[in-house]
């Protein structure tokens, strides 16, 4: 009884894993993403995310000057 229930949890195991495998990955062979080949990578990946760094330190500096001010 023992062993059908392995067999049993190891076969379903077996099924569980082979779902989680992924299918929709580019090979290995597939060239790397070149983010300077479009403007909208270069404006969604390096301009946004600068902007909103150098935003949120000015944010914080007037924040924090008005805090000495009171």
């Amino acid at each position: 009884m023992r062993s059908i229930f392995t067999t049993l949890f190891s076969f379903i195991l077996a099924i569980a894993a082979s779902a989680q495998a992924p299918t929709h990955l580019p090979d290995r062979g597939s060239e790397p993403v070149s983010f300077f080949e479009s403007w909208e990578n270069i404006v969604f990946y390096i301009i946004i995310p600068l902007a909103i760094i150098v935003l949120y330190v000015i944010w914080r500096r007037q924040k924090k000057r008005e805090e000495d001010e009171q």
